[in-house]
């Protein structure tokens, strides 16, 4: 497999930075700030006017735009098209939303190409994060090694990350339908992919899948084989229990109230987020994506960023709520990672909805890595690949929900 520059290789830039200053000072997080800027520019394309397309009257799923794309960095053979399509948001309204849509070297075997919707982790909640707007849309290890072993890719932007506007982030319901309507417009898009497919997400993707396969219980989309979960977004106030007092958490916090905002007009972030919290809330939406937001995060802790009241807010319970996982059960089987070091998603959140989602009756293969919220990745790789190769075989799927 070809090695491409992505945020992992960008992230450890970042972490040598900080060991070798053993520090912040203003002067060298504004050099790492720079950085990143330069990173996230060099690796940007030229936004082109399909991302504009509004949403169309028809059925969600359907094609609004579709060209071929050239300059994202693929392995050898590989082709891509970029296609605009109607969605919903998570109140049902109708939005645009893009993905690139990826086919491997070569010919469909017949049946056409099985079908991997890649699903992504932050990258921010500005129009220009979209990874289809990056060289190396994002993940370019992990999409490279799905083409490589003969998948077709399907990954979705999220409506408000290239095409439409106001990201609703880790909102479980309007990210999973993004995904599920970017198979049906896949589909029509692009000749020789199969009806077979399955989810796999990483971070904010993650919980997205998981959503996924909620929605697929009883809407179902195709032949939805399963769902790969790797260090999943946990509900807020989980999450928070953990990550309280952990650093460099400072854009998940404005990217989350940014989201709550769009969705409920009455809520106000300063009504949750301290002085320091607020004190770079519109840097952390305007100026840049996951990279900058990272390099600006500082050392602020969720401690000091939000309010000691935050968790009591109305719009705040409400979206807490409403991204609950396992108050419904799943389509297929579900496989989960979670990471032990992992400081911004606890992997002890991770193995709770795990054995909460097991009392739904659904077959879960979970997986506790010793890595952190980058590295499990690679850690994963292998059992994820061999996981997925199993659902398309049709081959019993694993559950750890008898030995735990």
């Amino acid at each position: 497999m070809g090695k491409l520059v992505g945020r992992t290789s960008v992230l450890l830039a970042l972490v040598l930075v900080l060991a070798a200053c053993g520090g912040r000072p203003p002067a060298e997080q504004d050099d790492e700030i720079a950085g990143a800027r330069a990173a996230e520019a060099a690796n940007a394309l030229p936004r082109a006017a399909l991302y504009d397309t509004a949403p169309g009257t028809a059925a969600p799923g359907s094609v609004l735009r579709s060209e071929r794309a050239t300059g994202w960095q693929l392995p050898e053979g590989a082709a891509g098209n970029l296609v605009v399509y109607n969605s919903r948001s998570a109140q049902g309204t109708p939005v645009a939303a893009s993905a690139a849509v990826l086919t491997p070297a070569g010919p469909p075997p017949p049946g056409g190409w099985p079908v991997v919707a890649w699903v992504h982790g932050t990258s921010g909640v500005a129009r220009q994060c979209a990874p289809s707007l990056m060289k190396d849309l994002y993940y370019p290890d992990e999409i490279a090694n799905w083409l490589e072993q003969g998948y077709a890719v399907v990954a979705a932007d999220y409506s408000g990350l290239g095409a439409g506007s106001g990201h609703e982030y880790i909102t479980m319901t309007a990210n999973a339908k993004d995904v599920r309507y970017s198979i049906a417009a896949a589909r029509q898009a692009v000749a020789g992919l199969s009806e077979r497919w399955v989810a796999v997400g990483h971070s904010q993707g993650g919980q997205a899948v998981w959503g996924v396969a909620r929605q697929e219980a009883a809407e179902p989309t195709g032949r939805f084989l399963g769902s790969v979960a790797i260090a999943p977004v946990t509900p807020y106030d989980r999450l928070q229990r953990e990550v309280a007092d952990n650093e460099g958490q400072g854009q998940y916090l404005a990217y989350v109230a940014s989201s709550i905002a769009a969705q409920y007009p009455a809520f106000q972030p300063r009504n949750v987020m301290s002085d320091k919290g607020m004190s770079n809330y519109e840097r952390y939406l305007h100026e840049g994506c996951w990279t900058y937001g990272r390099a600006l995060s500082g050392t602020g802790t969720p401690r000091e960023l939000l309010r000691p009241d935050w968790s009591q807010d109305a719009a705040v319970r409400e979206f807490i709520e409403r991204n609950r996982y396992a108050n419904a059960p799943l389509a297929g089987p579900i496989f989960v990672a979670s990471g032990a070091a992992d400081t911004d998603v606890a992997a002890s959140t991770v193995a709770e909805v795990a054995a909460e989602q097991c009392g739904q009756g659904t077959p879960v293969d979970y997986h506790d890595y010793p890595g952190d919220h980058e590295t499990v990745m690679r850690q994963s790789a292998a059992d994820r690949s061999r996981w997925v190769a199993d659902r398309f075989a049709g081959a019993p799927a694993p559950n750890t929900c008898t030995v735990r």
